[in-house]
């Protein structure tokens, strides 16, 4: 360590106050001047020695004395411990590095080490973590830098930094100690742009590009690229190497589609971690139609037409029925203030393009002839989505459960006794607590707003999500065939819009039964979703039934093997499994009739995108203001270069030797005050002058 040193520095510390000294000064000055007036010679120069020493002491000359030392310089080692270095042996390597330079170090030097792991979906930021570390050391101490890193840093600078400047305007030297012996070879998969969102029916555009790393790189290469789609066999196509290219993927379904990513491997590549991409593409219906139809003006009406139309994806078709086709009555078509309906349009030659028919207090009276009610019945049974919203009108002659839509009907009401009219409170079924469509809504045990009118039902079938306190059902839901239908035995649901006493949760309940007819998936009342996180695979099932005995899951390995997934107990309707995923690729989960898949995210994808140890992406930046040692593949046999401080300007040049600028520094330690003359000596002598003036001008 530097040796401390002292310098010293002449101070006054006066015993007297400022004024107490010009005081004494102008009385021996009076006194000098009164015996030379008089000619009194006699003890004039003992007088004047004496007044001297008395003042000399009373105006307290002191010696300042300062402890210093010189400082150390700092010297700066970077630890990278992102994800790349955690590959082979480069960690050992890394940690066996920094001992051996612990013990390199001068002796009038001392280190700092910082550690930097991945930055959040930004790669390696070595140098942002530096300037971070700089503003804690004085630019003044600062000697150099060390990096040990794979030289996969995604922030190396353009221009040397300012934070690394000296205040002569010199350049701190910066070092990069590399765990490898040369440059690595390595092939990568790196997908340059891919769609969030695709059209269900349409195809996703890909585009993805192939590098290779290291000495066996070749012109016009070309690799295997493999495509795997969930349960799609796979598709393997040539593509060149180092060149994007477009693939084409097909989107099948709402939804998530996973799709993997695998290419060749490279002869001798140093990992094939990188082999592999897995991507989401999120399937989407280009337009939701909906068909709503009504017979007569109402609230709930309203709400359903606020409710679609504040949907974008929703292209919403609304008809108000307020006279038949047939109702002309010889009225001139230029007099009449309403169009007719367009039955036959909508109920026959477009009624497939709809995802959804909304028929909210519809009475048929005299509306629709008979045919195409049941082209709205087949439109179901084929796979169409229906919804009713029953009033008083569905319990008298007219109602739509007299007509061939019965067939399809999950409930029925057989007279207008049926229609019950009392506040009351809806609630969820046992059935609504766990079903998609309503699990959820009464959160924290909220209560409802009232409503006053439903209608009891006769005959049912399907799973009752609501109802009323009599445990009358509310809503309905069944599935007819290839489509679905949705009974809503009240008219009343507006009510929760207006604030009248408690509201209810009507918009997401509405929606969620619109997007349920409509066949989303994340609506299925059996779902089974599954994801990769830190080497854990994770399986969640979503199901109505009540045990989950006799429900054998399997799940398949990107290698292949199968072995069995056991879940915990249901509860509520849920129920989780955790296995080990280790392998790199698309994992399936199916117990025959549900499927997932699965495959693991990078939490940094940036980082985990060039894996070979390499010089490149520093060796721009290095070349005139550092240098790049390879450090060796073997923990045991390092080649480490020396640590060197030198005065003049250091050279970054040596193969075996890290050369550092000499910086002298001082601080103060602690100071001392010490009197130039003794004061009890300059006492002693004053006054044995002022008694030898005295004792000659009065005897002799």
């Amino acid at each position: 360590m530097p040796q401390p040193f002292s310098s010293l520095n002449l101070h006054f510390d006066p015993l007297l106050p400022f004024w107490g000294i010009i005081v004494l000064t102008v009385i021996c000055l009076l006194v000098l001047l009164f015996s030379l007036l008089n000619k009194s010679y006699k003890g004039l120069i003992w007088r004047f020695i004496a007044f001297s020493i008395l003042l000399i002491w009373l105006s307290g000359p002191m010696v300042l004395k300062n402890h210093q030392q010189i400082l150390p310089e700092t010297i700066l080692i970077v630890m990278d411990q992102s994800s790349s270095m955690m590959i082979g042996n480069r960690e050992q390597i890394a940690n066996k590095a920094l001992q051996q330079l612990q013990n390199k170090v001068p002796t009038n030097a001392r280190i700092k080490i910082i550690n930097v792991k991945n930055g959040y979906q930004q790669g390696t930021q070595i140098f942002q973590e530096i300037q971070k570390a700089t503003n804690e050391i004085p630019t003044s101490q600062l000697g150099g830098v060390i990096l040990i890193t794979d030289g996969q840093i995604h922030d190396v600078p353009k221009e040397f930094p300012k934070y690394l400047t000296l205040p002569n305007k010199k350049n701190i030297p910066i070092y990069a100690l590399l765990p490898a012996s040369k440059e690595q070879t390595d092939r990568s998969l790196k997908i340059i742009h891919a769609p969030a969102y695709t059209i269900v029916g349409k195809e996703a555009t890909i585009q993805v590009q192939i590098n290779d790393t290291g000495d066996q790189r070749e012109e016009n290469k070309v690799a295997t690229l493999t495509i795997i789609q969930e349960d799609k066999q796979p598709i393997n196509i040539q593509i060149p190497v180092g060149k994007p290219q477009n693939i084409t993927i097909p989107v099948t379904h709402t939804g998530k589609n996973l799709i993997s990513l695998s290419v060749s491997p490279l002869k001798n590549e140093i990992s094939a971690l990188n082999n592999h991409q897995t991507l989401y593409i999120n399937g989407i219906r280009d337009k939701l139609r909906v068909l709503l139809v009504s017979s007569a003006p109402n609230q709930g009406e309203r709400a359903w037409r606020s409710l679609l139309k504040s949907d974008p994806s929703v292209d919403l078709v609304h008809f108000t029925i307020l006279r038949s086709a047939e109702q002309n009555e010889n009225i001139p078509d230029s007099e009449l203030a309403l169009i007719p309906f367009p039955i036959n349009e909508l109920f026959m030659q477009k009624i497939n393009q709809f995802d959804l028919i909304i028929l909210d207090s519809f009475e048929n009276k005299y509306t629709l002839p008979p045919y195409y009610i049941a082209s709205i019945a087949n439109y179901v049974k084929n796979g169409g989505g229906l919804l009713l919203i029953a009033g008083p009108e569905f319990a008298q002659q007219f109602s739509l459960q007299n007509s061939p839509l019965r067939s399809v009907l999950p409930g029925t009401v057989s007279s207008p006794n049926s229609i019950i009219e009392q506040q009351f409170k809806p609630a969820l079924t046992e059935m609504g607590q766990k079903h998609p469509v309503t699990k959820g809504l009464n959160k924290e045990n909220t209560t409802w707003g009232s409503w006053y009118r439903y209608l009891k039902a006769d005959h049912t079938e399907g799973q009752f999500l609501m109802q009323a306190p009599d445990q009358s059902p509310l809503l309905i839901l069944n599935r007819v065939d290839k489509g679905r239908v949705a009974l809503l035995l009240s008219d009343q649901i507006w009510l929760w819009s207006k604030g009248i006493h408690e509201q209810g949760p009507q918009a997401e309940l509405l929606r969620r039964l619109s997007h349920w007819l409509m066949k989303e998936p994340e609506l299925e009342e059996e779902q089974l979703s599954a994801f990769i996180k830190n080497q854990q695979l994770t399986v969640e099932w979503h199901t109505l039934k009540n045990s989950d005995q006799n429900q054998e899951f399997t799940v398949t390995s990107p290698s292949g093997s199968v072995q069995p997934l056991h879940f915990t107990a249901l509860k509520n309707g849920e129920a989780t499994a955790t296995i080990p995923a280790k392998e790199d690729g698309l994992w399936k989960i199916t117990n025959g009739d549900l499927t997932a898949y699965a495959a693991p995210q990078n939490s940094d994808p940036i980082e985990m995108t060039d894996l070979a140890v390499t010089q490149q992406k520093l060796l721009p930046f290095l070349q005139k203001h550092g240098h790049v040692y390879w450090l060796g593949d073997n923990s045991n046999r390092l080649t480490i270069p020396e640590m060197k401080i030198v005065k003049n300007n250091p050279s970054v040049n040596s193969s075996s030797t890290m050369e550092f600028p000499e910086h002298v520094t001082y601080t103060t330690t602690k100071q001392s005050i010490h009197p130039v003359l003794s004061p009890w000596l300059a006492l002693i002598v004053g006054l044995g002058s002022i008694f030898m003036a005295w004792y000659r001008e009065s005897f002799s």
